[in-house]
């Protein structure tokens, strides 16, 4: 019996081991996650600061060459083919700053989730 109780304190030993390596692991994996979500977070907000920069800069451009294009409408069709490329550019930035908002919005979501990955990570630490 007293031989039985050691094999089972030995392997409960293990078990236990075997778990606290796990939860080192898991923990390590955890802090590396947690480097690299606020590295992209802080990648994501330089992006949507330069497309905040981006966007304003095309908007300067494409209302100067809107006046541009309705003075010379009546001109030949290459001067038409200008219009259209500068509604295209138009459209982009529209979409460029739709992108900047997404970014701004899932950056603030990314700082949250890494508040509370931050949480989670103290909770195995202590």
């Amino acid at each position: 019996m007293a031989r039985r109780s050691q094999e089972s304190t030995k392997q409960i030993e293990r078990i236990i081991v075997s778990v606290q390596k796990g939860s080192q692991e898991a923990l390590g994996a955890m802090q590396n996650s947690n480097e690299q979500t606020q590295k992209t977070l802080a990648v994501a907000r330089e992006a949507g600061i330069a497309l905040n920069v981006i966007t304003a800069a095309t908007k300067q451009i494409t209302e100067g060459n809107l006046s541009i294009a309705s003075a010379t409408e009546q001109q030949s069709q290459v001067a038409r083919e200008v219009d259209s490329n500068l509604i295209n550019m138009r459209d982009v930035s529209v979409q460029a700053a739709s992108g900047a908002n997404q970014i701004h919005v899932s950056s603030r979501e990314l700082s949250s989730l890494a508040g509370e990955l931050n949480v989670m990570v103290k909770h195995f630490i202590f």
